[in-house]
């Protein structure tokens, strides 16, 4: 078994064809063909089987797949940390951003690119189970994900990094604009982040919190400019972290409902495997999101001195 058969096999899993896995590869069919059976050999089973779709994984196929896409994403981060080791500079950083990240993560990228140039930054916005499956196969270096609950025991090392109050926003003109409870809008379509079903669920939590059964019509939504353009164009509620409205980002159209009670709080937290030793690049960003972060929260501290200043004991919108 070698990294030429494990990668050719990896690329038939993917597309499902030996043609189009050799295109990718930039070799003939018989040469991809020639790898896979190769590998077959070595491992003594039959790995895929022909049908009407093209080529599909047996059992077996399956099994190796999962180990096969782990050492070939190992083998590209040990290339990528000998690059950034000798050189400082190369290599790529692939990872999922939460949108209540967005607060930090512009600043971040802009100190990782002062300081790692040359490396190659890829940004997914994608939430679980999806982006855990990614970070599990070693195709994310780490993901900056919004947590909702407590401790979590699901395999892989949290590093929490802020925890932000959240908020529900709606069009301009919303029929529902001047409610001030949950009750008030437990009949309106909701947009949620995540999986409507896990336990954590915020929409879930912020109602159970009040006594209040779960709204009927949700949505889930792992995109925030997706959210808004549904939002804008219906009576579709949204919730978001509350530096969002204060985003240039969001448009005009959007407004921040005044509720009189409090949501559940985000906290924005770091997730890699444990198994996995980040590269230079993964740290380097580490860092600049850690600074990031400890730049937000001292303007914070900032911001409401002065407010207190200019009008003791009045509290400002």
């Amino acid at each position: 078994m070698n990294l030429r058969q494990l990668r050719a096999f990896a690329l038939i899993a993917e597309h499902g064809s030996i043609r189009a896995a050799a295109r990718a590869l930039a070799v003939t069919q018989p040469a991809a063909t020639r790898s896979l059976r190769e590998l077959e050999q070595s491992v003594g089973v039959d790995l895929v089987r022909r049908s009407v779709k093209g080529v599909e994984l047996t059992t077996y196929g399956e099994a190796l797949y999962k180990r096969a896409i782990v050492i070939l994403q190992e083998t590209r981060r040990a290339r990528d940390e000998i690059g950034q080791m000798r050189d400082g500079e190369g290599g790529t950083l692939s990872l999922a951003v939460s949108s209540a990240a967005l607060v930090v993560v512009p600043d971040a990228l802009v100190a990782f690119r002062a300081r790692m140039p040359r490396v190659a930054v890829a940004f997914n916005e994608v939430g679980p189970p999806y982006s855990h499956e990614q970070l599990d196969s070693g195709r994310y270096d780490f993901l900056v994900q919004t947590e909702y609950d407590g401790e979590i025991n699901d395999g892989f090392a949290h590093r929490p990094l802020f925890t932000l109050p959240l908020a529900i926003g709606a069009r301009l003109g919303h029929p529902l604009r001047r409610a001030r409870s949950l009750t008030e809008l437990h009949d309106a379509p909701w947009l949620v982040p995540g999986n409507t079903g896990a336990p954590a669920n915020l929409v879930k939590m912020a109602f159970a919190a009040h006594g209040l059964p779960l709204p009927r019509d949700i949505i889930s939504c792992h995109s925030v400019a997706v959210a808004l353009a549904i939002m804008a164009k219906s009576d579709a509620l949204g919730i978001f972290v509350r530096p969002l409205f204060e985003h240039e980002l969001l448009p005009s159209h959007m407004r921040m409902m005044q509720l009189t009670h409090e949501l559940p709080s985000a906290r924005i937290s770091i997730l890699a495997r444990k198994e996995s030793p980040p590269t230079p690049a993964a740290e380097c960003f580490i860092e600049c999101l850690i600074e990031a972060r400890d730049a937000m929260v001292a303007s914070s501290k900032a911001g409401r001195s002065r407010r207190k200043v200019r009008a003791p004991g009045i509290e400002h919108d």
